[in-house]
């Protein structure tokens, strides 16, 4: 009699981690991909930031890229083409919406300022504003979100140098 009673415990006792595992198990998943998500999310924050960067620094010293050929691009795809290059490690660089604009008194933006792409002349105060469309990979975590989605803005404020 005791034998049977000790076999019906361990046969009890593993059904019992069984359904402790079933009710944590989704509950660490959502953790782990939760963490990889958001780290996900940071990066491409931060290289869509630093991406920018780069492409103001360009942008305010007036200098022009050289396209394969030899021949110089204009300041505005000298620009474009640095904040995609630099962007492109963490994004598709077609997906950017990049904006380059003077701003008005007080630093406000012009009318129409996101399908602005003028560089300015030297000692004008211009923004660099690019937008990106984040797309959520774990669906519980998109929830949270309008459609699954955020749109990661970055931007610079800078003044041209006196450059000719």
């Amino acid at each position: 009699m005791k034998e049977g009673m000790l076999q019906m415990n361990i046969s009890d006792r593993k059904g019992a981690a069984m359904v402790e595992f079933a009710l944590v198990a989704p509950i660490f998943l959502l953790l782990v991909f939760g963490v990889f998500e958001f780290g996900r999310y940071f990066f491409v924050q931060h290289t869509i930031q630093y991406a920018t960067r780069e492409g103001a620094r360009i942008a305010l010293v007036g200098v022009r890229l050289q396209n394969p050929d030899n021949t110089y691009m204009t300041r505005e795809e000298s620009i474009i083409r640095t904040i995609r290059e630099n962007a492109a490690i963490a994004v598709d660089p077609a997906e950017l919406q990049i904006s380059i604009f003077p701003v008005g008194a007080g630093y406000s933006d012009p009318d129409e300022w996101e399908t602005t792409v003028n560089a300015g002349e030297g000692g004008d105060y211009m923004r660099v504003r690019v937008l990106y469309t984040y797309r959520f990979l774990v669906p519980l975590i998109g929830d949270f979100f309008p459609s699954g989605t955020d749109v990661i803005e970055a931007q610079m404020l800078y003044r041209n140098e006196l450059f000719s």
